[in-house]
């Protein structure tokens, strides 16, 4: 071997080696994972001082935005049953319910049991005594139609039919003059086309004695409930598919119904005015024409108040009755054909729901 031969093999030794060195340096710093350029080298500078900055605030003169929302606002569905915060309805007035399930005294939002019989009608009369029917009859009901007078839990009868299998008594009202309590009643006699009569009676509870006031019904035709006030007796009677408003004094004089703006009579029909009903006094005048509430003053024969009542409740209504500026709905429920719970309505359009079923009756 001559000397270029003996510098190419030491030349290629050195490089060989110089290889294998940075190789392995380069394994070890993968190995170790040093990544030498993310070390920050070591700052010598001197630190700097940054001046704060002032910013002057400069009100916003540019216009509102005015946001109309895109969604139409959302109207709360209307309940089916409204109970208004009461106005012209006394709260302390004494209200009676009869059903089935007993008799029922009402004073605002509480109720308390008298009795527990079944019942039609019931009247707190003056002297504090419950004035009652079990039943009230149609043409030739079965039952017990007496009337009966409860104090203080015991049940006395006060009339009762001489001949049950051809006599039904229909219990109308009571009023209370005098210093006495006075009982509207009604005899219903016989069967027969020619037979058949009903005779009207005032009861006094102070002599134990009946008044008649005359026929007011014959085979086919007769009254429903009738209600007295001052000198007037009101109500509606009936005659197969004709109804009529029942108007007259005490002595058996009749008023002509055109005198308040009514028909003499209604031949079938749903919406025409029905449920006459006079208050204690004799000043005002009610029925109900469809959904509407009527209340006429009797001295003036005005309408002194219209009230809508619950869509749909004028055709299920069965008896009203009226007392200062507040009148008591009793109605059928639609659902079941039972009397349901009574409605108070105020003259001025306010109303409240009784807590009990049944047929309700204003303390005399």
């Amino acid at each position: 071997m001559d000397l270029d031969d003996r510098k190419r093999s030491r030349r290629s030794a050195l490089l060989g080696a110089g290889s294998l060195v940075l190789t392995t340096v380069v394994m070890i710093v993968v190995l170790l994972g040093v990544d030498l350029g993310d070390e920050p080298a070591p700052d010598t500078l001197a630190p700097t001082t940054v001046a704060p900055t002032t910013t002057d605030l400069v009100p916003d003169t540019s216009p509102a935005i005015d946001y109309t929302p895109t969604e139409p606002p959302v109207t709360p569905a209307k309940p089916t049953t409204t109970t208004i915060s009461p106005t012209t309805i006394p709260l302390d007035q004494r209200i009676v319910v009869a059903s089935p399930a007993g008799i029922t005294a009402v004073v605002g939002s509480s109720s308390d049991s008298i009795d527990s019989g079944s019942w039609a009608v019931a009247i707190l009369s003056g002297d504090g005594s419950i004035i009652a029917q079990h039943v009230w009859p149609g043409y030739g009901q079965p039952g017990d139609t007496a009337i009966h007078r409860i104090v203080d839990g015991v049940e006395t009868v006060l009339v009762a039919p001489a001949d049950p299998a051809n006599q039904w008594i229909r219990l109308h009202d009571v009023i209370a003059e005098g210093g006495s309590d006075k009982i509207l009643y009604s005899v219903k006699n016989g069967l027969g086309f020619d037979s058949a009569f009903e005779e009207l009676f005032l009861f006094d509870l102070a002599t134990n004695a009946s008044q008649s006031l005359g026929v007011i019904g014959g085979w086919e035709d007769g009254p429903g409930r009738l209600s007295i006030g001052g000198n007037l007796i009101v109500g509606e009677t009936f005659s197969q598919i004709e109804s009529a408003p029942f108007v007259r004094r005490r002595d058996g004089t009749a008023i002509d119904p055109n005198s308040f703006g009514l028909a003499a009579s209604y031949s079938d029909c749903a919406i025409c005015p029905k449920a006459f009903a006079v208050d204690e006094r004799g000043a005002h005048l009610v029925w109900v024409e469809d959904d509407l509430l009527v209340v006429v003053d009797l001295a003036t024969a005005e309408r002194v108040a219209e009230v809508k009542l619950v869509t749909g409740l004028g055709r299920d209504i069965d008896t009203l009755e009226i007392s200062g500026e507040t009148v008591i709905v009793n109605a059928h429920d639609r659902n079941t054909g039972v009397l349901g719970r009574p409605y108070l309505y105020g003259f001025d359009g306010t109303s409240v729901r009784l807590p009990v079923e049944g047929s309700a009756t204003f303390a005399r």
